[in-house]
Formats: structure tokens, sequence, C-alpha cells
């Protein structure tokens, strides 16, 4: 496994929670949390895979952005 980490634009603990519920749903087989001690609000999976695309989709989805860092 290894870690992918997101700069996103969320800015609540209530939408980040959000955003990591849909993620879990359509992305079953990863380990993921917002690093809320960051202003920033990072998100990190720890994934098998190439998942960036998914990532995206549900962030434009919602209309939030997120870019891999």
């Amino acid at each position: 496994m290894y870690i992918e980490s997101y700069k996103t634009d969320v800015k609540t603990n209530e939408d980040a929670k959000f955003i990591v519920v849909l993620l879990q749903f359509i992305i079953s087989d990863c380990i993921m949390n917002f690093d809320q001690e960051n202003h920033d609000l990072i998100l990190r999976i720890k994934t098998n895979r190439d998942i960036k695309e998914m990532v995206y989709g549900v962030f434009n989805k919602q209309g939030f952005c997120c870019q891999k860092i």
C-alpha cells in the first residue's frame, strides 16, 4: 500500500466527513481520512491502485476541488 495525498478546498469538518463517506462508497478498498490539524484539510488515502481520477470525480461532482500532492 502507498499513500496518496490531496490538497483540497474543503472548509468544514462536516463537508470533509461527507466527502469521505462518498469516497468510501465508491472506493471501498482504501483507507482514507482528512488531516484536520492542517488548515488546508489534506486528504490522505492508503491504496494499492491509482484512484486519482475517481477522487477528482467525486470532488468535482460535489463542487469541490482537489489536487494530488
